[in-house]
């Protein structure tokens, strides 16, 4: 079982937690080219983000409202070959951007970067995704989930991991003051500048 599996108090079903992960995410990350991807398809991703053994679902309720959640990798695995897994699901998800030459060949653009001799330069572990509900911001719930998913990493004996964010983003500043450092510049889409954090454990 996953780490996350005991913050399921409220009995909340499984698939609609999904469905509030991806919405969260849509809601956060409106220019991401996840979100392009629909509703269908960041469901399917955060469903085997959970149900993976080197990935990890972390969520935050309030009562029945999703206030923030958090995903990270040990990157001993390919998400993208788990989603495989569900061939039905991940062709109907798909379906609406097949067709979409440039939505393809971003999605490669995130294959050829996740498998590059560059990202193997850098620990394996990964921040992949942090949100927080707009009205719940501000109020440490960022940096509650920023802990809880440290304290994952620290559990599988990971020392460092590596957060990726676009250059433009405020979140750069709190990645700074939680003691990460920009180590690099990189691009993983031709027109999207990203800094390359590494934050230490020890």
């Amino acid at each position: 079982m996953n780490y996350n599996k005991k913050i399921f108090k409220n009995k909340i079903d499984r698939k609609q937690i999904y469905f509030d992960v991806a919405k969260l995410h849509m809601k956060s990350i409106q220019s991401g080219f996840l979100t392009t991807l629909g509703l269908k398809f960041l469901a399917l991703m955060y469903r085997c983000i959970d149900e993976s053994d080197f990935t990890i679902l972390i969520v935050k309720y309030n009562n029945s409202k999703l206030i923030g959640f958090v995903t990270g990798s040990l990157g001993t695995g390919s998400l993208y070959k788990k989603m495989f897994n569900h061939p039905f699901q991940l062709v109907l998800a798909l379906f609406p951007n097949i067709f979409k030459i440039s939505k393809i060949k971003q999605v490669f653009e995130i294959y050829n970067y996740m498998s590059g001799e560059n990202r193997k330069n850098y620990p394996k572990a990964e921040l992949l995704t942090i949100c927080v509900e707009s009205d719940f911001r501000r109020k440490g719930i960022a940096l509650d989930l920023y802990k809880q998913l440290s304290n994952y990493f620290k559990s599988k004996s990971v020392s460092k991991f590596v957060i990726i964010v676009g250059q433009s983003l405020k979140a750069n500043a709190f990645y700074k003051s939680q003691g990460a450092e920009i180590v690099a510049e990189i691009k993983i889409h031709q027109d999207i500048n990203s800094n390359l954090f590494v934050q230490s454990l020890l």
